[in-house]
């Protein structure tokens, strides 16, 4: 069983079919998804064929409780609390190469408290991920993941973190985030997040810097794949080549990939590449979440 804790938003997309026109109308397409880095880790999970449970917070309101049938329609096992705040929603903006830019109101998701992750949630767990979200946006929130891993910790079951955000990254610091996450066997950071967390620009530097931290580290190059390193051995796994038509949660179905090979022993080597085909999968189709 792998556990996930982390944000659950509710997505509202929005592809224009030209240039927004200030104070006027534009035609496009707006969609309605699950999505959060961390439930969409867990959903790919469950629709690869793990045994997961996840972890968070919604709103008392329409968008949580489509939320929760959600996750229940991917086979994940849920421990949500429900807070007075609403549901933590993003507003996606995408252009016509795939790329977005995103408006997020984190709601429900910044109040979960260590009273809302019961003990019961660990029983059984092989493996816990999270995100660095976790750490970003309230006291009581990163209150909450830091009591969340001593508890994981105490129990002696292995942990991994995406880092989820450079922008964040930088505003909370490399080094304090560092020291937080210490103990994790695998950190599953992109481009970008590992020019924050080491200060190098080159991968290589980069993954050199990071492996001499953590026991296995998986790096997302965007189209180039991924490199990984453990130990003093580094490999670079090269994407299978895709027209992307949206990247929303590229990088969480690269995760749950990875995840679902590495806590069944498989190789880092294999693990990356089944995280590399799970995210090509991921960018064919608007969204961060699976299709049925």
């Amino acid at each position: 069983m792998i556990g996930v804790f982390g944000d659950l938003i509710f997505d509202i997309a929005v592809r224009a079919h030209g240039p927004l026109q200030i104070g006027s109308d534009v035609t496009g397409e707006i969609s309605y998804q699950g999505g959060g880095s961390a439930g969409n880790v867990a959903t790919w999970l469950g629709h690869l064929g793990s045994s997961v449970r996840f972890a968070g917070a919604l709103g008392k309101d329409l968008a949580g409780e489509t939320l929760k049938m959600e996750l229940a329609s991917y086979g994940v096992e849920s421990f949500l609390a429900e807070k007075d705040d609403p549901t933590g929603t993003i507003l996606l903006f995408l252009d016509d190469r795939g790329e977005r830019t995103m408006v997020t109101s984190r709601g429900a998701n910044l109040l979960v408290t260590p009273s809302d992750i019961p003990d019961t949630f660990f029983a059984g767990l092989s493996h816990l991920h999270l995100t660095g979200y976790s750490f970003f946006g309230s006291k009581e929130l990163a209150t909450t993941t830091m009591d969340l891993l001593d508890r994981t910790k105490e129990r002696n079951i292995p942990f991994s973190v995406d880092p989820s955000s450079y922008a964040l990254l930088a505003e909370f610091g490399p080094d304090r985030f560092l020291r937080l996450i210490e103990g994790a066997c695998l950190i599953l950071p992109n481009l970008d997040e590992g020019k924050v967390l080491t200060g190098e620009r080159e991968p290589d530097a980069i993954i050199g810097k990071l492996s001499d931290i953590f026991p296995c580290v998986a790096m997302t190059l965007g189209s180039e794949g991924c490199l990984v390193a453990k130990g003093d051995l580094v490999r670079h796994l090269p994407a299978n080549f895709v027209q992307a038509l949206d990247t929303t949660g590229a990088g969480d179905a690269f995760a749950a990939g990875f995840l679902h090979a590495f806590v069944q022993g498989r190789s880092p080597w294999e693990s990356a590449q089944l995280g590399n085909e799970t995210a090509g999968k991921c960018v064919l189709h608007y969204g961060g979440r699976p299709i049925a």
